[in-house]
């Protein structure tokens, strides 16, 4: 059996049914076909139910709104068939959307890296339906299927509805290798952003080798433009801190806090045996690393690791407010609050790439915070950036 690898390249995406699991084994863009069309396996006649997977795939369709698809035609195969309802489109909007993200399907459990377990309905802007799907009798007939690809990942889909709850108990109570993963059930983008892995798979061989070099020059490119911008900050943009020395039998003055101490910014990393797709979404919890400082506004610069999920940002100011700059929140999933307070920003999947961003600290007023850092309300700032 093929050990299941971290980072999941094939996937087994699973289409429950109260009659027994359905699998797809092919999702193929077909320029030549007037419209999309779904298909069992060798059977060349469409299933009852493609002209409705015709208008989920169609111009303008649900399927237009997730990111990277390409317009077209598609034929989709499956091992089976059902002849009504509409549980199906779940299932196969986030197939579409891990293809267009460079994942592959198979239909054999010993292959797949990853088994999506997902089933629900989609509105035209991709928000899953909430209702009564029988996820638990659904669950019940896959059983046998799930034990089948006991290595891999799984990942479940569960809308909201009167046996979600209990079908996720029932999901973790499985006995798998490693706990499943329970997909965001708002809608297709949240679980993709959760499915998906943060960095593509290597390339290898020939095609590896040819991409070496220039994908070398773009490192050194990146590198050399992102120490300058940090070396180009000007002096008057850093805070300045007077130490003077106190006269004999005087009390020293009070001296100024480094902006450093002002936001504590951590890196995010993902623990041995763990993959950041898990910590992202809350199935492992981060190792939290702590940035310095390397100078008065500028912190050391974080490598882009390949475990290196995202940051934290926390301040210790009574009141006080931590934003980050648009380069960062570009790069990653909408902020999240960790246990301890802390906003996560974890990055996006092909968005590990050179950056410089800043952090601010925006403390209160002295009219609302006497005692306050910074009473006129201005913001301290701080420099940081990411390498490769």
């Amino acid at each position: 059996m093929k050990q299941a690898s971290i980072d999941p390249v094939s996937v087994l995406v699973v289409v429950p049914t109260t009659g027994g699991p359905v699998v797809l084994r092919s999702l193929k863009s077909r320029p030549g076909l007037p419209a999309s069309a779904a298909f069992a396996a060798g059977d060349y006649r469409p299933l009852p139910w493609s002209g409705d997977y015709a208008r989920l795939a169609a111009a303008g369709g649900p399927l237009s709104r997730l990111a990277g698809g390409d317009a077209g035609t598609y034929e989709l195969r499956l091992t089976g068939s059902f002849d009504a309802g509409r549980s199906w489109e779940v299932p196969v909007c986030l197939a579409h959307g891990l293809l267009a993200r460079g994942y592959s399907l198979t239909a054999d459990p010993e292959a797949a890296d990853l088994v999506l377990w997902a089933t629900g309905a989609v509105d035209l802007d991709l928000a899953v339906l909430p209702g009564d799907y029988a996820l638990l009798d659904k669950l019940a007939r896959s059983r046998d299927l799930l034990a089948a690809a006991a290595r891999a990942d799984l990942a479940v889909l569960l809308p909201d509805g009167p046996e979600a709850a209990e079908a996720a108990r029932a999901f973790r109570a499985l006995g798998r290798a490693r706990p499943p993963v329970i997909l965001p059930a708002a809608g297709v983008p949240a679980a993709l952003a959760a499915l998906t892995r943060p960095e593509p798979p290597a390339a290898s061989g020939r095609r590896a080798a040819l991409l070496a070099a220039p994908a070398a020059l773009l490192v050194a490119t990146g590198l050399a433009a992102g120490f300058a911008l940090l070396r180009a900050l000007p002096e008057a943009d850093r805070p300045i801190v007077a130490v003077t020395a106190p006269l004999p039998g005087e009390p020293g003055p009070p001296v100024a806090p480094a902006v450093a101490s002002a936001v504590v910014v951590e890196e995010l990393a993902a623990p041995a045996g763990s993959s950041c797709r898990r910590v992202a979404f809350g199935a492992d919890p981060p190792v939290r690393r702590p940035v310095p400082a390397e100078a008065p506004g500028r912190l050391r610069a974080s490598r882009l690791a390949p475990d290196l999920c995202g940051l934290a940002f926390h301040s210790g100011a009574s009141g006080a407010r931590v934003t980050v700059g648009p380069e960062l929140a570009a790069a990653a999933l909408p902020p999240t609050r960790l246990p301890d307070g802390a906003q996560a920003y974890f990055l996006r999947e092909g968005a590990r790439r050179n950056l410089v961003y800043t952090v601010q600290v925006m403390t209160g007023s002295a009219d609302s915070d006497p005692g306050a850092a910074n009473p006129s309300g201005t913001a301290d700032r701080l420099v940081h950036g990411l390498v490769p």
